[in-house]
């Protein structure tokens, strides 16, 4: 892919933070009385002091509203806003209208923060001023809080000036975790601030589709956060479906109109023109082709799925490290469809031999090491 040349894109500049700047938690819950109080608790165990929490009930049917109130008495940095069901970016909205922090991170309602999540995130802040976004490793827990993997979410993080990769892979540069481990300088924010409040999910790709086109990014490897999957979330769900896949490709699409609009917003038309089709990304060409291969596409539409996917220049460098899955998507497409789905199973999907393995994982007690 050509190198995108313009001196138009560039990093913002922001001047140095003070010594303890104020952090604010941007918390938004609906429905999560199971999980507020752990999540709070892990904020109030931070070593670093200096914070406020701003949690916006987007109209709880369950007594969220009761538990968060016992907190607000408790400790005065915790504030709770409430308003009509709106959806995830219309309770950021409200909540970041009633920030005041020099930094602000985001706090889903049911994760639960380590420790020294935020000293770490400020320490990462403070270390260069060029930072308007950090991010950090997670660890997935399941609804009971055990562990779903012992190993961090992601084997690396993306870092440093993104702006011309994420135009050249159609917005799309990985190497992201979710939303409790994003955080933004407020000089940042006010170019992201407020959301597109037709995004009532998937609100936080608002912000790390966004961000790295007007800030370098600092990365933090260490596990932060752990990142609850249950139920009661979207991102729960322990297989990958047809149906998931679709709704992730229509996520994408959406998220990439906002980035044109918002490269137009910021550059203006000449760097917006730039941004490469969505369908460039290595996510979705991944996609497009696992749902040629589930729905029984012809096979010259399966073979050209199939031919942009394993060409995609950042193929190798994002499969290197996966080689049974690399081998699938290299070789799977001479197999037949059936075959191709009982390994896409093992893969993919919640198979008997992981069942089998989560069960063990179950029935032995996991010390909280990460606690």
């Amino acid at each position: 892919m050509p190198e995108v040349q313009t001196e138009k894109l560039q990093p913002i500049q922001m001047p140095q933070l003070p010594n303890t700047p104020l952090v604010s938690v941007l918390v938004a819950n609906y429905n999560y009385a199971k999980y507020i109080s752990e999540t709070l608790e892990s904020v109030l165990r931070q070593t670093y002091p200096h914070f406020e929490v701003i949690v916006c009930d987007d109209g709880s049917t369950d007594n969220s509203c009761e538990i968060i109130a016992t907190y607000v008495q408790k400790d005065s940095r915790i504030k709770l806003v409430s308003q009509p069901n709106g959806g995830v970016a219309s309770a950021l909205n409200t909540a970041y209208r009633e920030s005041k922090g020099q930094i602000i991170c985001l706090l889903d309602a049911d994760d639960i923060w380590m420790n020294t999540k935020l000293e770490k995130v400020v320490e990462a802040f403070k270390s260069d001023p060029q930072f308007g976004f950090v991010i950090h490793n997670v660890i997935q827990i399941d609804g009971q809080g055990n562990f779903i993997k012992l190993a961090p979410m992601y084997k690396s993080l993306a870092s440093g000036w993104m702006a011309s990769y994420a135009l050249e892979n159609g917005g799309d540069i990985g190497g992201i975790p979710p939303a409790s481990a994003l955080s933004v300088r407020r000089e940042v924010a006010h170019f992201l601030f407020p959301l597109n409040e037709e995004f009532k999910r998937n609100a936080d790709s608002l912000i790390f589709c966004m961000a790295p086109y007007i800030t370098v990014i600092g990365a933090v490897p260490e596990v932060l956060n752990q990142f609850r999957l249950h139920g009661a979330n979207t991102t729960s769900l322990p297989t990958l479906t047809v149906e998931v896949m679709e709704r992730g490709q229509d996520t994408l699409a959406r998220v990439h109109q906002e980035q044109k609009k918002f490269l137009t917003k910021v550059y203006g038309t000449e760097i917006a023109e730039k941004l490469t089709d969505w369908r460039c990304s290595l996510a979705v060409r991944h996609n497009l082709y696992l749902l040629t291969r589930l729905k029984d596409a012809p096979k010259a539409e399966s073979r050209k799925a199939h031919q942009q996917f394993v060409t995609h220049p950042l193929f190798n460098a994002n499969y290197g490290n996966f080689m049974f899955r690399k081998w699938l998507f290299l070789w799977g497409e001479y197999l037949p469809n059936p075959i191709f789905k009982m390994l896409f199973d093992q893969v993919y999907g919640l198979s008997r031999l992981k069942r089998f393995v989560r069960w063990l994982r179950k029935s032995f007690t996991v010390s909280r090491a990460y606690s």
